[in-house]
């Protein structure tokens, strides 16, 4: 379809297709330890499940809460020959960090699945808690899991992938209420850059999820009426299949152009790969102040 909002390609996708698939030989991750933080549910499990149907040997899901972890490892049990394991782990929390990195050992491809909205509210009016509790797991969390478990990253072939929220992109003016979870992910987004600079030997970078129905995306007041939602929801499709796939796609060297950088889930790959030159020698899709030459 043609994009709904400004993009460097012409196409803009909203389901998976062939470039992006698990199944691709060029994705393969057979033999790999993949780490993924946020994996009870939506684009987590997703992403669990798509690193499992590319030939992950062994996948380590995190998350704070165990029966949903157990029905993510379960479907993985059911779809592949990949034995996942359980870490009931706090991204907040250095010790449940330190505990799961410890047990994990190397690994070749991390990925924060996990994002808090807190509930939009005027700064001002916010409950100074809630407000805070997006820089507690966006910000703080990023910290202590790059502190945790880059130390333990598969050098010179590891990557280093979080989700950031779609949303950061547009201006202020148009997501009053959203403050905290904006400049959060903007914070995210930047720290991550810092990530790409210090560790050259690891592939790092972010991606913006697209327009998928989540529960962040419900806290946030969205609803799917109106906007270009990813999927046809009256068709009960899988509405986190496209994020997911990409991140599948964002982990191979295929897309090792975006080291530092951040793309949507939306943009056609394809289409990326042809203007790499853009991402390699200048600082689009970085983040900073605009204005400057």
């Amino acid at each position: 379809m043609q994009p709904p909002f400004p993009c460097p390609v012409a196409t803009w996708r909203n389901d998976t297709y062939e470039a992006i698939s698990p199944s691709r030989p060029e994705l393969s991750v057979a033999g790999k330890t993949v780490v993924i933080i946020g994996a009870g549910g939506g684009i987590g499990q997703e992403t669990a499940l798509a690193f499992a149907a590319a030939g992950a040997s062994d996948i380590a899901l995190l998350g704070r809460t165990e029966t949903t972890l157990t029905e993510t490892a379960s479907k993985i049990k059911a779809a592949s020959k990949c034995l996942p394991v359980i870490h009931v782990a706090d991204i907040t929390n250095e010790a449940d960090l330190d505990k799961a990195a410890a047990t994990i050992g190397k690994w070749h491809v991390f990925v924060i699945c996990c994002g808090w909205c807190p509930a939009p509210s005027p700064l001002v009016s916010s409950g100074v808690g809630d407000w805070w509790e997006g820089y507690e797991v966006n910000v703080k969390g990023t910290l202590l899991a790059a502190k945790t478990f880059l130390p333990t990253a598969h050098r010179p072939n590891a990557a280093f992938l979080a989700v950031i929220s779609d949303v950061s992109f547009m201006p202020a003016a148009h997501l009053p209420g959203l403050s905290s979870y904006i400049s959060a992910n903007l914070a995210k987004a930047k720290i991550f850059e810092f990530l790409a600079a210090e560790n050259p030997d690891v592939f790092v970078a972010t991606m913006h999820p697209g327009m998928v129905d989540t529960d962040n995306f419900r806290r946030s007041g969205a609803t799917p009426e109106g906007l270009p939602m990813d999927t046809d929801l009256s068709l009960n499709m899988w509405p986190v299949r496209l994020p997911a796939h990409f991140l599948v796609w964002l982990a191979s060297p295929e897309a090792a152009f975006l080291r530092g950088r951040c793309a949507s889930a939306n943009w056609d790959v394809e289409e990326l790969k042809a203007q790499r030159v853009k991402y390699t020698d200048s600082l689009f899709m970085s983040f900073g102040s605009k204005g400057l030459p």
